[in-house]
């Protein structure tokens, strides 16, 4: 008798740990200021009219580089997961959820599915993008990543395109109480479309917070064409008023720093 209660709560025990593992909640996922850093100020600010804005339009176009490959290269991966959130995820097994969608704002027709699984306190991520119509293709692993349990830091790769299915950039983030405190661009593709070795490779973005008057900095170190070689910019600005300033011994010849105002007029730095 004592043998067969034994064997009763064994069972009971197991059963119930089971149902606590396909019971558990879903993974977070991270926020999509981990994967696409937000540079509007500067797009709205170029519209006021002003005399000179040297030091803004240099910061602008620095960023502006890395504006255009995570927005233009990867605009299709990009628009999928920003879609994810306004998903509810199916659970697969114990470990995995999936969250599969239509992308809208494309005139093709792109599924997205979304997985993520957890995985020895941290969940891994897979973006896998249909596309049917003109240009089809088959599901493509277009960025995968990991995050630790809670979103709190993490890792994106993001893959070129099917034709050229290659890590291109690689994100590393870190989340602060409920924003984004860093985040860094590593372009880490060898070679280009024609298979010519990629200069850009190697070259950096980092983006952070910080307590100071200008409250945001932006650190790059990237390939700089015209002077066959990298080169560094120090951009730091203020989200309250927009002002700033940069510091770039390659452009401006020195190693000071320059500054725009409000309206991204160059003036003196105090």
């Amino acid at each position: 008798m004592k043998r067969l209660i034994a064997i009763l709560l064994s069972s009971f025990i197991l059963f119930s740990c089971e149902k606590g593992e396909t019971s558990r909640a879903a993974p977070i996922i991270p926020p999509i200021e981990t994967m696409v850093i937000d540079f509007t100020q500067f797009a709205d600010n170029s519209k006021s009219a002003t005399i000179t804005k040297t030091n803004w339009i240099y910061s602008a176009s620095s960023v502006g580089i890395w504006n255009l490959i995570i927005g233009t290269t990867f605009a299709v991966p990009v628009a999928s997961y920003r879609a994810a959130f306004g998903q509810e995820p199916t659970q697969i097994n114990d470990l995995t959820w999936e969250w599969e969608y239509a992308v809208d704002g494309f005139t093709s027709q792109y599924t997205a599915r979304l997985l993520g699984k957890i995985q020895a306190g941290q969940i891994e991520w897979k973006m896998y993008i249909t596309k049917t119509g003109i240009g089809s293709f088959e599901e493509f692993l277009w960025f995968e990543g990991t995050s630790i349990v809670g979103a709190k830091s993490g890792q994106w790769i993001l893959y070129h395109s099917p034709e050229f299915p290659e890590e291109t950039v690689q994100i590393d983030w870190k989340k602060e109480t409920s924003e984004v405190g860093e985040i860094k661009y590593t372009y880490v593709r060898e070679f280009d479309d024609q298979r010519q070795i990629e200069n850009f490779n190697g070259s950096t973005l980092t983006y952070g917070l910080q307590n100071n008057e200008f409250d945001i900095y932006v650190n790059i170190h990237s390939y700089n064409s015209q002077a066959s070689d990298f080169t560094d910019s120090f951009i730091e600005w203020s989200r309250t008023n927009f002002s700033g300033h940069v510091k770039a011994e390659y452009f401006f010849n020195d190693n000071d720093w320059h500054c725009w105002d409000s309206q991204g007029n160059d003036i003196d730095c105090n």
